[in-house]
């Protein structure tokens, strides 16, 4: 695995991760607001609609890239205790180069691995049980798909904070095999599932990124769409009977072996 970190020339501040060629991570120092991908700002606008900034949000982070994610959050929510779990030594070791926020801690493990031996303490290792999970793992232009079995997101369900909200990317493309499985997985663990993508992704004219979010706690689908129609990548959410449709025939994995492979590794396409 190629692992490089470049400066932004056109940016002060910015600085861009590519694993194996692909744009895996991007942050702005001092201006973590500034979101560069299109699902970097889907998934922002699923935490802003279930939980507007302000209060310290304790969260774990399975993948940790740049820690973009990490970085915003703790701008829009000071205070927070956050863990980030990044498999490669490498990109922890550039990630830690650039100065990490206050009540961020970046550990060097496999995510699943992790998650298997019970999260350090039931899925936190901090102070008090995580209310948000962010699932990113990645390896090169490869989607991760084991967090999408059953067992995996069991574990993360049984981790998380009363109302706590798991939200993930992953990259799929027609027939979204994984990406249905997905959430109909997420949907027997929890009551609120939803699906946020570029339109055009949706229609299956290209691969891209999808955000999966699923919680027990409120989430509106109507500020969602709202907030995700307005932003600067337009998405376009699907919950309720609209997701239901969606997700069709799939069905929930319980194990990772037995997950459909994503369409962006098995190169199918429309187009």
């Amino acid at each position: 695995m190629k692992v490089e970190l470049l400066r932004d020339l056109d940016r002060e501040g910015g600085w861009l991760l590519l694993v194996d060629g692909s744009e895996q991570s991007y942050v702005v120092l001092g201006n973590p607001i500034h979101l560069e991908f299109e699902y970097v700002q889907h998934l922002t606008q699923v935490i802003e609609t279930w939980r507007k900034g302000g209060d310290p949000l304790p969260a774990v982070h399975l993948g940790g890239g740049l820690c973009t994610v990490p970085r915003w959050i703790a701008a829009r929510h000071p205070g927070s205790a956050q863990l980030v779990i990044e498999a490669s030594e490498e990109i922890a070791g550039l990630c830690r180069s650039l100065p990490l926020p206050a009540g961020v801690t970046l550990r060097v493990a496999d995510a699943l691995a992790w998650l298997a031996d019970g999260g350090g303490e039931g899925m936190a290792g901090l102070a008090r049980p995580p209310a948000l999970c962010v699932i990113d793992v990645y390896a090169g232009p490869a989607t991760v798909t084991a967090p999408y079995a059953l067992d995996a997101l069991g574990r993360i369900s049984g981790g998380l904070a009363l109302g706590g909200l798991v939200v993930a990317n992953l990259s799929d493309a027609v027939p979204f095999a994984l990406a249905r499985s997905a959430a109909a997985a997420m949907a027997v663990l929890w009551e609120r599932v939803a699906v946020v993508a570029e339109p055009a992704v949706l229609r299956g004219r290209r691969s891209g990124n999808l955000v999966l979010a699923a919680t027990d706690g409120p989430l509106d689908p109507r500020e969602l769409a709202r907030r995700c129609a307005s932003g600067m990548v337009r998405g376009r959410v699907l919950t309720a009977a609209a997701l239901r449709e969606w997700i069709g025939d799939a069905v929930p994995v319980a194990r990772a072996e037995d997950l459909p492979p994503s369409g962006e590794i098995s190169g199918l396409r429309l187009g």
